[in-house]
Formats: structure tokens, sequence, C-alpha cells
């Protein structure tokens, strides 16, 4: 972890980074797999404790990271779909967390600040939800380098869904808690 990662901050999302978030999901996904702007709000009122910010020194929002938590590990596709309702997915008491989406923006890939990020969230996240027994994620098979990162976290790769993102399968991985 370089010298970067001690000025950075975490918070938790407000409507009001709407615009920021918007600026980083278009940096760092091909626009077939963006989600849209209604989304993120509605990830941010329903679950605002499992929606984070990264800033810089500065002030200025670098990432995001958003989740919801599930009752439990699906296996069906409509599941991780883009654009899915967390209103209706996300469970106050759910079991497992399901991370929808992390970004970084440009400046700061390849620094190991997304790796330092993740893990930071998935705790603090842990910390006010005892009841947790694990978590799970969908990654593009053709992301190499978030694979390894994931698996270098303990989680295993558990199904494959055929054609999920426009250009590849994708892999959903989870881990279980101790």
């Amino acid at each position: 972890m370089g010298t970067d990662a001690l000025n950075m901050k975490i918070r938790n999302a407000v409507i009001e980074d709407i615009d920021e978030i918007m600026r980083l999901e278009q940096e760092a996904f091909i626009e077939e797999i963006q989600e849209e702007r209604k989304v993120f709000l509605e990830r941010i009122k329903v679950f605002p404790e499992g929606f984070f910010i990264l800033e810089d020194e500065t002030g200025n929002i670098s990432g995001y990271f958003s989740s919801e938590l599930w009752n439990s590990y699906p296996e069906s596709e409509e599941s991780f779909k883009l654009g899915h309702s967390a209103s209706s997915s996300h469970k106050k008491t759910g079991t497992v967390l399901y991370i929808s989406s992390i970004a970084l923006g440009n400046s700061l890939r390849g620094k190991g600040m997304g790796t330092v990020f993740f893990e930071k969230c998935v705790e603090k996240i842990k910390e006010t939800n005892n009841q947790l027994k694990g978590t799970v994620l969908i990654v593009n098979e053709k992301w190499e380098k978030a694979r390894h990162i994931y698996k270098k976290f303990g989680y295993s790769e558990y199904k494959t869904l055929e054609m999920f993102f426009p250009d590849g399968n994708g892999i959903l991985m989870k881990k279980m808690f101790e």
C-alpha cells in the first residue's frame, strides 16, 4: 500500500454524490454495462450503509462501492441483471453481502488502491451486520486482474453465467465468513 492510501478517506455516499458516481461509472465501464443514474440513487436510498465513496486528500471523489444484503447466494442470472431493483432484492437482515459494483478513477488504477478500498468497505459492512455469513459478486471472465484480487481475498468461483456480459461470461464468486 503506497502513501496515497494513507491520504484517502472512505465515507458513506449521499444523493449529492450522484454526478461524480456517474462520472466514475462512465470512466470504469463500457457503455453496455453502465448502470443508470436512477439505479445508483435507489441503491443510496435503500442501503446507504453499504454504499461508500473514496475521497482523496483534496475531497475529490475517486471511487465508489455499492452493495446490498440478500437472503441467499443466488444462482440465477435474473438476480444479477443490470438495473435490478435494490428495493426488491435488498433485505435488511440478509445474511449475504452482494457487492453490486465497485469503481476507481483512472488515476488510482494499478496502485493497489482498489484492493485497499474493497477490503475496507467489506470490513465496515461486516462490523455493522453481525448476521452476515458471506459475500457474493459477479465479474467478467475477462477481468483477470479483478478475479485474481478476489481470489486473493478468499473468493471462489461457483457458477458461470453464459454471455452475461456483452463480451463474455459472468463468473459468480463467493466467500464464506468464519
